[in-house]
């Protein structure tokens, strides 16, 4: 086999035409791009800038194309948007094994006056929860390829059943992401919270009572995601990575190191069949000369593994009258399920069905 190459002449990029933005302004959808007018035409970039865009979750359509431009050597690059709704006001309610009944209220805006930003503001509780968060993020910071946002948080919690006793939380934690490269970003956040133990009962365990009580919590924390997902909600191919350190110690009342991973794969078996496998793990160690308190272990249950209650498996207080769930410092779990359309039911209902162990 005998390749001839002739290069042909370079072709520059004369104009980026944005059509059918009305509330989303031009420059949020221009720096997606890693081109700007001038730069030598690259397929393979605009390509990744198309993917980019549909992304950011403002449209529900988007069509990059491109077309003569004013000479020979010049090409315009048409963007074309369909936007759609970005601000939810949503209104739920259900039943949890885990809570009973349960019902929150949240405004949501991501794109906020048209600028990228993301705000939210959510209200939710049960008979056994009570939480109220409010988050803010700029996705470019500073006109950085930087994302910077806080959030606000309060809660509480009531373990009277599964370890006897309240729990309540507030604080406030600003972060700083970046990109390390085209699929891993990194996240360094400093959270401070008033965590507090309160109305233990009489015939709780001595743990939880000798843990009552009010302590600050000073900690700084990282984390790496590693997203190659074809989809946000609902892939079928790629792997999802993420991991996060945290240390607290930096003044407040609590020392401890705390790592946790998680992993997903997908893999399509047959058309909208997909094989899923899940690995999370986390662990905790005080430092100092700290023991962990009982506030900050690992409590797990059906969110971890389904079919157990609420912090249902770990070290319990078997002397105690209700069996009080103590948390662990070391957890793991490991998932894998087929996941398939139901039939009769609309996709656009967002229903699955999945077999799973």
């Amino acid at each position: 086999l005998t390749y001839v190459i002739d290069q042909g002449p370079r072709i520059y990029i004369e104009r980026i035409d944005i059509t059918g933005n009305i509330r989303t302004k031009d420059k949020i959808i221009r720096r997606e791009f890693r081109l700007v007018e001038g730069d030598a035409y690259n397929p393979l970039l605009v390509d990744r800038a198309e993917k980019r865009i549909k992304g950011l979750g403002f449209f529900k359509a988007v069509k990059v194309g491109r077309r003569p431009g004013s000479a020979n050597d010049r090409v315009v690059i048409d963007v074309q948007v369909t936007e759609q709704p970005t601000g939810e006001l949503s209104f739920g309610a259900g039943y949890s094994t885990s809570e009973g009944v349960i019902g929150d209220v949240s405004i949501t805006e991501r794109n906020l006056m048209g600028n990228g930003q993301f705000l939210r503001l959510k209200v939710g509780g049960s008979f056994t929860r009570a939480q109220i968060d409010l988050s803010f993020t700029e996705p470019r910071f500073l006109d950085k390829n930087i994302s910077a946002g806080f959030d606000l948080f309060h809660k509480e919690l009531d373990l009277s059943d599964s370890s006897s006793y309240k729990t309540r939380k507030t604080g406030f934690s600003p972060r700083l992401g970046f990109p390390l490269s085209e699929n891993i970003w990194m996240t360094v956040s400093y959270t401070i919270s008033r965590d507090e133990i309160f109305d233990v009962e009489a015939n709780a365990s001595p743990i939880a009572k000798d843990a009552e009580g009010t302590a600050i919590t000073s900690a700084l924390g990282t984390s790496l995601r590693y997203d190659t997902r074809n989809h946000p909600k609902n892939p079928n191919k790629g792997i999802y990575l993420h991991g996060s350190a945290d240390f607290a110690g930096l003044g407040g009342d609590v020392q401890y190191v705390r790592v946790q991973g998680e992993g997903r794969a997908y893999y399509p078996l047959f058309e909208k069949v997909t094989l899923v496998g899940r690995v999370v793990a986390g662990h905790i160690e005080g430092w100092g000369g700290q023991d962990v308190r009982l506030l900050d272990v690992f409590y797990r249950g059906g969110e971890t593994i389904r079919g157990f209650e609420q912090s249902g498996y770990g070290p319990r207080d078997l002397a105690s009258v209700n069996r009080d769930a103590l948390g662990g410092q070391t957890y793991w779990a490991a998932t894998t399920e087929v996941r398939f359309p139901l039939p009769y039911i609309s996709e656009t209902l967002g229903m699955s069905g999945a077999v799973f162990a």
